[in-house]
This record gives structure tokens, C-alpha cells and sequence, in this order.
């Protein structure tokens, strides 16, 4: 007989047969011959017992009438389902109601990155690639010239906010290096850093070319000290300056003398939207604010590939066209 003083119970109560699972079970002849059992076990009732998690249910999901005709609740008036609100339960959830697998980030900067890449292994971009920036607007929806004319007297017809693009083209190839999607009216200047950057990660620009909009001398910087862009071309904003001379040094330098003849070089900028445009139209079939962008982000990558396929087709009919004039002439010397 054990102490008790501790609360403790004779050796034979714990040789007595426990109840777990389906029936009784005579104790171990170890635990028994040992006394007081090193582990307390709990007694359960006769099923399982997972570990309990808290689950919120939300409303209810689903209403009654919104199940099978066939079955027979169908029938039934409408209501919503049992065990509205926090209930604690070991069932997880169904492995077809959790959520997706998130797609790969970084998809379509890889996808621009391969572009350039196929484009400077045949050659299409030099080794000193010049690019702009340049910012347009596309209709958020499909109106016919015919009916722009019939309402250009009475001028009822105004499309309040339209989708923004800004892209930084390639001289040499027309390719687009990068574009933002915004919402228009805005100003320009807003959305340079964002496509200045995207573009310098996947092509190693030595000059960049913009317009008066993007006038700053922090833009300056950036494309020079930060992204290592050896030159820079923008205009003085007459708004931002008047007739003072401006104190900061990159606009200073465009203020002293400003390369005329390297700043008409813009104008390929404005080619390539005008090609975009021709080629893929310059109205969105999206309605939404997130699928127009990203069907503009698509039709950019269009763009691109329509580019490439043509040039690359040029590139190797030229070689192919090269090297048969060179195996005529090498036959005709020889003989």
C-alpha cells in the first residue's frame, strides 16, 4: 500500500482492465509490477479524437434551392445551411475549396528578357543601344470613326479616363523594352522611374531620349548615377524654368548647350507607337481596370514578337542570300 498522504491509491487499483477502443484490456503486467505508472493515460470513449481546430464557417455558404434538382432538399423552401458562425472541429478543409496555387512571379519579365536576348544574338540591336520614353493613350472601348464624325458637332462624345501607356523603345530594332499601365489623364513624369528601370534591367542602354514632360533633375541622376545610362537628352520645361538659368548641373548642361541633333532622334519614339497602334489597334476589349492592363502588357509582348519574327526572317534570309553569292563567285574564280 502506497502513502496516503499523497493521494495515492493501492498497486491493485491500477491492475485493474482499462476500457479503450473497443473493449477491455488487462493492464500491463509491467505497469502493475512497477506500482504508480510513469505516464498518466487518459481515457477516451470509444472513437477517434484528432486534434481540434477552429474553422470559420462565414455565412453559409450555400442556400438550399442552389443544391441539385435531383436531390430531395432541393425541394424544400429556401434557407441557409446548419452551423452558421465558429464551431471547433478536427475535419479540414476540402482540398478542392483551398485556394490555387499562386502563379510564378516574374512570368513576364522573363518572357521580355528572352526577347532581347533572341534579338541581340542575331544581331538586331547595336552595340551602343539608344532608347525614349514616351507616354499615349488608348481608348478603353471601340468607337467607329463614322460615329466620331456624326458627334463631332455636337461634341457629346468625351471619354473622361482612357488607359495610359508608357513605353521606352529600342532605336534600332523598334522593340519595347518596357511599359507601364496607368490611367489617364495623369502626368507623365510620374511613371518615368518605374519604366526607366524595368527597361535598364533587360537592355543596357547608353543614351536616353524624353520630352519636355519629363524635365528633372532627379530623373537626370537616376538614368546617370544609379542605372549607368552614359547620356541623357531633355529638353528645359519653360514652365519649371522661365528665363533663369537652372543651378542644378545635369540641367545646367541642358541649359548651355543642348544637342539638337542628337534630341531628333525622338521622333522614333513617336514611330513606334504609331506602329503599335496600326498594327494591334489602339482600343482595348477589356473593361476592367486590372484586364486592361493586362491586355495592354500583352499586346506590348505582341508587339515585340512581331517584331522579332520579322527581322530575325530578314536577318537570315540576307545570310542565306550572302552566302549563295559567295558560293557562285567562289565557283566561277576557281574555274
Amino acid at each position: 500500500m502506497m502513502c496516503k498522504s499523497l493521494g495515492c491509491r493501492k498497486e491493485s487499483d491500477f491492475a485493474q482492465p482499462v476500457e479503450v477502443a473497443d473493449g477491455p484490456v488487462p493492464a500491463s503486467p509491467w505497469r502493475s509490477a512497477r506500482g504508480l505508472a510513469p505516464v498518466l493515460e487518459s481515457v477516451f470513449p470509444p472513437r477517434l479524437h484528432p486534434a481540434p481546430i477552429v474553422c470559420n464557417l462565414g455565412l453559409a455558404a450555400l442556400l438550399q434551392d442552389r443544391l441539385s434538382g435531383r436531390m430531395p432538399v432541393a425541394q424544400r423552401s429556401p434557407g441557409t445551411a446548419e452551423c452558421v458562425g465558429y464551431r471547433e472541429d478536427a475535419s479540414l478543409f476540402h482540398p478542392v475549396l483551398r485556394r490555387e496555387k499562386v502563379a510564378k512571379k516574374r512570368a513576364l519579365d522573363a518572357l521580355f528578357e528572352a526577347v532581347f536576348a533572341r534579338a541581340q544574338a542575331c544581331g538586331l540591336i547595336g552595340e551602343r543601344p539608344e532608347g525614349a520614353v514616351d507616354a499615349t493613350g488608348l481608348l478603353a472601348h471601340y468607337v467607329s470613326a463614322h460615329y466620331l464624325n456624326r458627334r463631332q458637332a455636337t461634341g457629346s462624345f468625351y471619354q473622361r479616363v482612357w488607359p495610359k501607356l508608357t513605353v521606352v523603345c529600342e532605336f534600332d530594332s523598334y522593340l519595347i523594352a518596357a511599359a507601364v499601365v496607368a490611367r489617364g489623364p495623369s502626368n507623365d513624369a510620374a511613371f518615368f522611374e518605374e519604366a526607366v528601370r524595368s527597361a535598364a534591367g533587360r537592355l543596357a542602354l547608353t543614351r536616353l531620349l524624353a520630352d519636355k514632360a519629363y524635365d528633372s533633375e532627379p530623373f537626370h541622376r537616376l538614368c546617370r548615377e544609379e542605372l549607368g545610362i552614359a547620356s541623357t537628352v531633355i529638353p528645359l520645361n519653360p514652365r519649371r524654368t522661365g528665363n533663369k538659368a537652372p543651378t542644378t548641373p545635369y540641367r545646367a548642361a541642358m541649359h548651355r548647350r543642348f544637342p539638337k541633333r542628337i534630341y531628333g532622334r525622338r521622333w522614333h519614339v513617336e514611330s513606334v507607337l504609331s506602329q503599335h497602334k496600326r498594327g494591334l489597334g489602339d482600343a482595348l476589349r477589356a473593361r476592367s481596370e486590372p484586364a486592361q492592363a493586362r491586355e495592354a502588357i500583352l499586346r506590348v509582348l505582341t508587339h515585340n514578337l512581331m517584331i522579332l519574327q520579322r527581322l530575325t526572317k530578314k536577318v537570315f534570309n540576307r545570310a542565306r542570300f550572302a552566302q549563295n553569292d559567295g558560293e557562285r563567285g567562289w565557283g566561277r574564280a576557281r574555274d
